[in-house]
């Protein structure tokens, strides 16, 4: 009993758990959610291996009477079987679906969303029901076989067969026989259908059949052979449509004859005979192994009482309700559904307008609302509501959420969620929290014994020594602008500094609607073309406005980046050309285009068959295609749309077309007005009337785009940021401090006579500078965009390096070592967030995440990864440092060794209780959003899988076989990774409802393997001189 319930099998849980649900994410993205459901999420061996571990929590919370003198301790850990205990009401009372209601009309009814199997068997007055939600694995063979008992009677239903997806096909057979191939539509997009003598198939409102008695409950469109060919029976008048020589005619009701490639078409009907095989079987495929988005699942089933029995097949779709199969065996008549249930909901909820707010100028949806009545006959309650995104609706433990719309904007979709144990969930994330800070303060815990232990250490740490100071980096140190001709040259630097300046405060709206200065239009474009933030010396105003100007001039300026040289030899050019010129990708010929066959092949091949000259040729692409519309002048959406109620802004051509004409006049003469002063100031250097013409298109986007016009304030603060750069200057920053200071510090310990007295302080005194240029740079950023700066990949990974440095202030003062550790990891990170695969652009928000919850729960969980990352980083020095252990003489390695290993477990504390706290308080937003605190969604199963990895490492002091500080680094070190996959696995391998992945993953970087073996090598190197005093 002690073993099994042992603090042994407590650690080894914890790392199960983690590789179990980290598992599972592989299984989800590779086969299918369904498939990750059926074998892990809601399987039986799971929620046995669950209650087993929160039974060890139990044993050991009793055993340990933590109760007793460490109650904040006690706290956190019996939370974990509160929140148990709601999520087991969760999933065994709770359920969830969706309602959809069209303006005007009420709704009591919700459809489940989940798959259920559904028998309802009578005989004369008895009745009984079986109900069974179905999870089908397509890694595994799938058995199902349920009864039910009626009288004396025993109604079996069996699983024969499982598809995720199906579809017919024909295949050529000598004892085939003839099969009709048609295309179908009932409104929507045609399908192929397969038809033999004697079938038939329902189409809702109508049936299609081929040598069969025509049914009587709705009409038959019956295909019959003949001596002549062939005839279609149907009792309505049928158009026809000849698809070869586009031919139409009617028919009248009754017989006629059927040939091949007419389209008949009744209602939204339309039925085509494609194709005739004479000898041929029908077969059901699946070349899938997951369900497909709007594709039907294949089951076969063997529905039996005594010794009758019938097959029976089902085609559910995910979302829908089941078609009933009406079933008769042994006297026992049989309702067989398989499809999403339909759930009664005890009160009305009548939907009165639904309203969607757009971007300005876009489609993308801004918010959207459902105004609402609440109506409850039972407790005689009627009231209106607003049901938006983060505002639910709440009654009777029944939420509904604002969750998607019809097409045609007159109908709302509403997530339903009935769960009662939201509450004693909820509690035991208040406990959670409280139980976690409070552990950090009381005297007998283990953060306060770390901190004393690692003060001692300092205290006995040799003094420190005098570093230069470093000065701001460059925003980016790059080689010299290609050679041209002087005139040329001479030509493209004419435009003033000055007036420029001014066209770079101009208003824009940009393809999603977010309003900015051109100055950031033209960061963009010339940072895309060239890999540059300048080129020629010129300022990017400078040079957008020239290429608006001047497109045929700029287009032989060589601009735009080569990025491989096979590129370069494809264009003609030498091979170590850096730099094409527009007119270079265009044949002088015929002007087509050189790149076209090579790109198009590069386009259409999976992301792990593409070679690095592949992936230059899609990003050379790119910029081509950023240069021709800066040519053409498409990204200079400067001119509002009069009294247009999405606020849509349009490029000078698009305007003069599409507005009013008074408008398009205006529209005219003001921008032919300032291309004209624009030339005339180039020629002679007088940019005055330039001015006054900038000046009198501001007038007009005052006049119509006021209400989303940002203020000067505005762009003038996005000026500034796009000008200084200031998260790029930290990058080699934060890694010089951080390898200078590595330096020093490995120097001082194996020569304790080289003082770092005036070093460390000075250090500590740049890493203050650099965090406050860091947070300046975020808050800035929050001011230009309107929302907490961590709303996407580059905002999260740039403030997880502030959180990163954060810790550092907090923790490593005194320890040179953590100091450089944060310093390098934070520049690391930082460098990441400006590699290429990440886009720095300020975007608008989605609905969802215009909510408060987004601050808490991302602030934290962030900032705790932040500290998780110091404590890695530090273990690692520590790695290293017992790599340069002697066996004589080693004190001053040990002292720091020892220093280290508690403040990287101080750093992992603190990070693991924010990364927990936060994960949670994410629970909260999702459940505040779309009605569900846990999806097993890959980014928040990752996010616990980081939980786990870490809290396995904190625990491993509790097993005396790896009780060492050479065990706790190893481990620190390695759990790392289970950040990284937490934001780039998961955000770029893995699909999900975080994730930007979008089908092939993308080919993991050499470098991982790289790092992973050299941490190997390390890790085993370092084991030599593992055994401490």
């Amino acid at each position: 009993m002690k073993y099994i319930f042992s603090m042994k099998m407590a650690v080894l849980m914890l790392f199960l758990f983690a590789v179990i649900i980290g598992g599972a994410t592989f299984i989800e993205n590779d086969y299918g959610t369904q498939t990750a459901r059926a074998l892990v999420y809601k399987a039986f061996w799971f929620e046995v291996f669950l209650g087993y571990f929160i039974a060890i929590l139990i044993y050991n919370l009793i055993k340990y009477k933590s109760y007793k003198n460490k109650m904040p301790v006690f706290i956190f850990h019996a939370s974990f079987i509160v929140i148990a205990l709601g999520a087991l009401v969760t999933r065994y009372v709770g359920y969830e679906g969706v309602m959809s209601i069209r303006e005007g009309d009420s709704a009591n009814v919700m459809v489940s969303d989940v798959k259920v199997l559904q028998v309802h068997a009578t005989e004369g007055n008895l009745s009984v029901h079986l109900e069974k939600e179905l999870f089908f694995s397509t890694m595994t063979s799938n058995s199902l076989s349920k009864s039910v008992d009626i009288g004396d009677k025993e109604v079996e239903v069996e699983l024969l067969k499982y598809l995720p997806t199906a579809q017919e096909k024909v295949i050529a057979s000598p004892e085939g026989k003839r099969v009709l191939e048609l295309k179908i539509s009932t409104g929507q997009r045609g399908e192929i259908y397969f038809f033999s003598k004697g079938d038939q198939k329902d189409f809702g409102s109508f049936y299609v059949g081929y040598e069969v008695k025509p049914a009587t409950d709705k009409p038959t469109f019956l295909i019959k052979d003949t001596d002549k060919g062939q005839e279609v029976i149907f009792p309505f008048i049928l158009n026809t449509l000849n698809m070869n020589d586009k031919s139409s005619a009617e028919l009248t009701g009754g017989t006629n004859p059927f040939k091949n490639r007419m389209l008949y078409q009744f209602g939204s009907n339309a039925i085509v005979w494609k194709d005739t095989h004479e000898k041929a079987i029908v077969k059901l495929a699946s070349s899938d192994i997951k369900t497909q988005r709007g594709q039907s699942e294949y089951l076969e089933w063997k529905v039996s009482v005594g010794e009758e029995s019938t097959i029976v097949i089902s085609r559910p779709f995910s979302g829908r309700v089941g078609k009933i199969e009406h079933i008769n065996l042994g006297g026992v008549h049989i309702d067989f559904r398989v499809g999403a249930k339909l759930i009664n909901v005890p009160f009305s909820i009548k939907l009165v307008d639904f309203e969607l707010e757009r971007y300005p100028g876009s489609m993308t949806p801004a918010s959207y609302a459902s105004e609402v009545v609440l109506i409850d006959k039972e407790e005689n309650i009627t009231i209106p509501y607003r049901i938006y995104m983060n505002n639910i609706l709440d009654h009777r433990n029944y939420r509904f959420f604002q969750s998607s719309y019809d097409q045609d904007e007159k109908g709302t979709v509403l997530s339903v969620n009935h769960d009662p144990g939201t509450l004693p969930t909820y509690f035991g994330y208040l406990l959670l929290t409280i139980g976690m800070i409070w552990s950090l303060f009381i005297p007998t815990g283990r953060f306060q014994k770390l901190l004393k232990g690692a003060r001692k250490l300092q205290s006995t740490t040799a003094g420190l020594f005098l570093v230069g100071l470093l000065a701001l980096a460059p925003q980016n140190a790059y080689s010299a602008s290609p050679e041209i001709d002087e005139k040329l040259l001479s030509t493209i630097q004419s435009y003033s500094l000055a007036h420029t300046q001014n066209f770079a405060k101009l208003a824009v709206q940009d393809h999603q609607g977010r309003m900015k200065p051109m100055d950031t239009v033209a960061h963009d474009v010339i940072s895309k073309i060239t890999g540059r933030s300048t080129l020629y010396n010129l300022a990017p105003s400078q040079f957008f406005l020239g290429m608006i100007m001047q497109p045929e001039l700029y287009q032989s300026v060589p601009m735009i980046k080569v990025g491989h040289k096979k590129i370069a030899v494809d264009l003609g050019l030498d091979e170590k050309t850096k730099y094409a010129k527009f007119s270079d990708f265009f044949s002088k010929t015929d002007g087509s285009y050189k790149l076209f066959d090579t790109v198009t092949e590069a386009s259409q091949k999976k992301p792990l068959e593409k070679s690095q000259y592949d992936k230059e040729l899609i990003k050379i692409d790119e910029r081509v295609n950023v240069a021709f519309m800066a040519y053409q002048g498409s990204l200079l959406r400067i001119y509002p749309q009069p009294n247009d109620k999405n606020n849509k802004w349009l490029a000078p051509i698009d305007a003069i077309k599409n507005y009013p004409k008074a408008q398009a006049d205006a529209v005219k003469m003001s921008i032919s007005a300032y291309f004209q002063m624009v030339a005339k100031g180039v020629e002679t250097g007088d940019w005055k009337n330039a001015d006054l013409a900038l000046k009198g298109i501001r007038i007009y986007q005052e006049k119509y785009g006021s209400e989303v016009i940002p203020s000067q304030n505005h762009i003038d603060m996005e000026i500034k940021y796009n000008k200084f750069g200031l998260f790029s200057k930290l990058v080699p920053i934060y890694i010089l401090l951080g390898v200078l200071l590595l330096i020093f510090a490995f120097i001082n310990v194996i020569k304790p006579a080289f003082s770092l007295k005036w070093i460390m302080p000075t250090a500590w005194a740049i890493l203050l500078l650099g965090f406050a240029m860091h947070i300046i740079g975020l808050a800035i950023r929050w001011y230009i965009s309107g929302h907490a700066p961590w709303s996407n990949a580059y905002e999260s990974i740039v403030f997880i390096a502030a959180s990163t440095v954060f810790a550092g202030i907090i923790l490593a003062r005194k320890s040179p070592f953590a100091l450089a550790g944060t310093a390098l990891l934070a520049g690391i990170t930082m460098g990441v967030a400006h590699m290429n695969f990440i886009n720095p652009e300020i975007t608008n928000l989605v609905p969802v995440l215009k909510s408060y919850w987004l601050m808490i729960h991302v602030a934290t969980i962030i900032s705790g990864d932040g500290f998780l990352g110091l404590g890695s980083i530090l273990s690692l020095l520590v790695l290293i440092l017992y790599v340069l252990r002697r066996q004589a003489e080693h004190d001053n390695i040990d002292r720091s060794i020892k220093e280290l290993t508690n403040l990287s477990e101080m750093a992992i504390i603190i990070g693991l209780f924010l990364l927990t706290i936060g994960n949670f308080l994410g629970g909260i937003w999702a459940n505040e959003s779309w009605g569900r605190y846990w999806g097993w969604d890959s980014k928040e199963t990752w996010a616990a899988v980081t939980i786990l990895i870490y809290a396995t490492v904190l625990h491993l002091r509790f097993l005396p076989a790896l009780k060492s500080n050479f065990v706790y680094n190893v481990a620190s070190t390695w759990a790392y990774f289970s950040v990284l996959m937490t934001y780039f696995g998961v955000n770029y391998y893995l699909s999900g409802l975080h994730s930007y992945a979008a089908g092939d993953p993308v080919p993991i970087p050499m470098w991982v393997y790289y790092g992973v073996a050299g941490l190997f090598v390390l890790s085993v190197v370092s084991a030599r001189n593992r055994k401490l005093k």
